[in-house]
């Protein structure tokens, strides 16, 4: 009785710590990265940008620390910087933007997306088009932006 007592003991504990290793293995596998949910969060991630470019709470956690973005007058923008222009600079309230395609392309911990952004005014006709690159990397278990560039779309004119 005492025999089976004492094993009883020794055992319980062992069951215990098996469960909780596999429980943990178990979170992991199930958080484990794919191609496909890296690709569904970057334009997860993407649309979020998309819907809060004037919104310094939003972009400050979309953004990394060490964030760049090259701007048309030739400076490069740090995190800090391009936060408050966004956040200060807001577009005429008639306006919306939209995503017109995006293409993403992952490398392991960075992926790019390259699309379009589509501007439409309150009669929903399209104003503007901007062309952008954006490239992300995967640290600190989340997908954080780390440079933006974009253009204006304009049609060249024939010589």
């Amino acid at each position: 009785m005492i025999n089976t007592m004492m094993r009883a003991a020794l055992i319980r504990p062992s069951y215990c710590i098996l469960i909780l290793i596999t429980g943990r293995h178990m979170r992991a596998l199930a958080q484990q990265r794919t191609v496909e949910s890296d690709r569904e969060a970057l334009i997860a991630l993407e649309n979020k940008w998309l819907r809060s470019e004037h919104s310094a709470t939003e972009l400050d956690s979309i953004f990394a620390s060490d964030f760049v973005h090259p701007v048309v007058t030739g400076d490069l923008l740090d995190k800090a910087q391009h936060i408050h222009f966004s956040s200060t600079h807001l577009p005429p309230a008639d306006r919306q933007n939209h995503f017109d395609g995006l293409k993403v392309r992952l490398y392991g911990d960075v992926g790019i997306v390259n699309g379009l952004v589509v501007t439409t005014n309150e009669k929903g006709e399209e104003v503007g088009r901007t062309v952008f690159t954006d490239v992300f990397v995967y640290r600190d278990q989340r997908w954080q932006a780390i440079n933006a560039q974009e253009n204006e779309v304009r049609k060249l004119e024939s010589p």
